[in-house]
C-alpha cells in the first residue's frame, strides 16, 4: 500500500536578507525543518503523492499490449 507523502512550497526567514522567502522546490516537512529551520507551509501550493515501496506491484501501471522486447543481434543465441 502506498503511503501519502504531503509536499508544500516553504516560507522561510532569510538571516541574510532579514526577508521573509519560499523555497525553491517543493518539500516535505522534515526536509524543510532540516535545510531552513523555522518553516511554514505555502498552503496552496500543497501537492500529496503516493510513495510505494520497492518492489510494490502498482495495479495502475501496466504495460502497454504493443510494447515487447526485440533482440537487435544479428544472431540472437550467440552471447555477448
Amino acid at each position: 500500500m502506498a503511503n501519502e507523502l504531503e509536499l508544500f512550497y516553504w516560507w522561510f526567514h532569510d538571516d541574510m536578507t532579514g526577508q521573509r522567502r519560499r523555497t525553491l522546490c517543493a518539500m516535505d516537512r522534515a526536509t524543510a525543518t532540516a535545510l531552513y529551520g523555522n518553516v511554514q507551509p505555502d498552503e496552496p501550493t500543497r501537492t500529496v503523492r503516493g510513495v510505494h515501496q520497492p518492489g510494490e506491484w502498482v495495479a495502475a501501471v501496466q504495460q502497454s499490449s504493443n510494447l515487447h522486447a526485440v533482440d537487435l543481434r544479428e544472431d540472437p543465441t550467440a552471447g555477448c
